[in-house]
């Protein structure tokens, strides 16, 4: 199978922070900013990140 196809499409919290090193915490006082990355509200509590989404805004937010 692909890799692509196996990488999870949707991710969590938790998920960017084991994969990407970026904290849950960073996460959350970003979108309470208004300058993280897109996310989808799934409930009151919960959220999740679309993998192209979140790895379209990391590459836009390098600084060279």
């Amino acid at each position: 199978m692909n890799l692509l196809v196996q990488r999870k499409r949707l991710l969590s919290r938790d998920e960017i922070e084991a994969e990407y090193g970026i904290t849950r915490r960073w996460l959350e006082l970003a979108a309470h900013r208004g300058d993280g990355p897109p996310m989808r509200k799934i409930s009151r509590r919960m959220v999740r990140y679309e993998r192209s989404e979140f790895e379209a805004w990391l590459g836009a937010s390098r600084v060279d």
